[in-house]
């Protein structure tokens, strides 16, 4: 199969694949929803094909099954150079709304149906989240309060756009391989024997292994550490106000700091032949044996650029 871009006017769906050019699209994990940018061709001339997109339209990008599809929010004309537009996913509309909402009692999945209901965002799976949710939000930005219920429930959880509906699933639920083939009815191949351009960095400048909790009258509460790495690293302590607004203990804030930043960081990146499937939050298997890059990694980060019918992808990865 080879890649599609559609767009969608209406009921009305039309491939504009031959007017385009670079096709890119990305993933974040830190960000609710997918960025598509494409180019249209251009030309004064008389019998040039007309440029169908608006600002408003629907494009899905497909290949065989849908991929991704998104609003176009920007139009960039510069002369007769190709027309470029930037488009996002349904998720737009909670990026750039502000609400009020008060809960009682509510299991956090309610709330977030809820919410999504009310600014018309297609519900796909979301997983069970019991966590009863009392709060008010006043005027705050839509996606900032489902990331704040998602904390709150306490699980690593992550959101996905797939075929125009939003999922919420568990860290750790997808696995993929990403996989390639160089001509219609080719074997599939691992991706992982292209690899270009692998680097790993590991740090510890930002671990903090020993937490302080002070009070409101700056007492110190309670003091935890991680005995493993002040053990091997030295002691590097961070000092926490107990927050009495989040009815969460001393102990718990502490150890959410630890389990957050006591910790070695790894820096990860890479670039490969691309694979529809590759998307942030899911978990991604390779052995790279140059950088020690081997096991099971968290894609935080990902983008597809498709050009001249060349797939390619380069991502971020972090250690589960």
């Amino acid at each position: 199969m080879t890649h599609e871009l559609w767009l969608v006017k209406g009921s009305t769906m039309t491939n504009i694949t031959p007017l385009v050019g670079t096709i890119m699209w990305r993933s974040n994990i830190d960000e609710l929803g997918d960025e598509i940018t494409f180019d249209v061709a251009f030309n004064d001339t008389k019998f040039f094909p007309k440029n169908p997109c608006d600002i408003g339209d629907i494009i899905v990008l497909k290949n065989g099954s849908e991929i991704t599809r998104g609003i176009i929010v920007e139009e960039s004309r510069n002369g007769i150079s190709p027309v470029q537009y930037t488009a996002y996913d349904y998720t737009f509309y909670l990026n750039k709304s502000s609400a009020v909402y008060q809960f009682n009692k509510m299991p956090a999945d309610a709330c977030i149906k809820k919410i999504l209901d009310d600014f018309g965002v297609p519900i796909g799976k979301i997983t069970a989240m019991p966590k009863v949710i009392n709060k008010i939000y006043n005027n705050k930005v839509v996606s900032e309060i489902i990331k704040d219920i998602l904390d709150i429930a306490g699980k690593k959880l992550f959101m996905e756009m797939d075929k125009g509906k939003l999922n919420i699933a568990k860290r750790g639920d997808i696995v993929i391989k990403a996989n390639f083939s160089l001509y219609t009815g080719d074997k599939k191949k691992d991706a992982t024997l292209a690899i270009s351009n692998p680097s790993h960095k590991r740090s510890i400048a930002d671990m903090i292994n020993s937490i302080q909790v002070v009070g409101n009258n700056d007492k110190v509460v309670l003091e935890k550490s991680d005995s493993a790495m002040v053990s091997k690293y030295g002691k590097l302590q961070k000092v926490i106000t107990l927050d009495q607004e989040e009815k969460k203990s001393a102990a718990v804030m502490a150890q959410e700091e630890l389990d957050e930043f006591s910790k070695i960081v790894h820096d990860i990146s890479l670039e490969l032949i691309g694979d529809d499937h590759v998307r942030a939050g899911r978990v991604f298997e390779i052995e790279e044996p140059f950088t020690k890059i081997s096991g099971k990694y968290l894609i935080s980060d990902v983008t597809h650029t498709l050009s001249d019918g060349h797939h390619k992808m380069s991502m971020n990865l972090e250690v589960m």
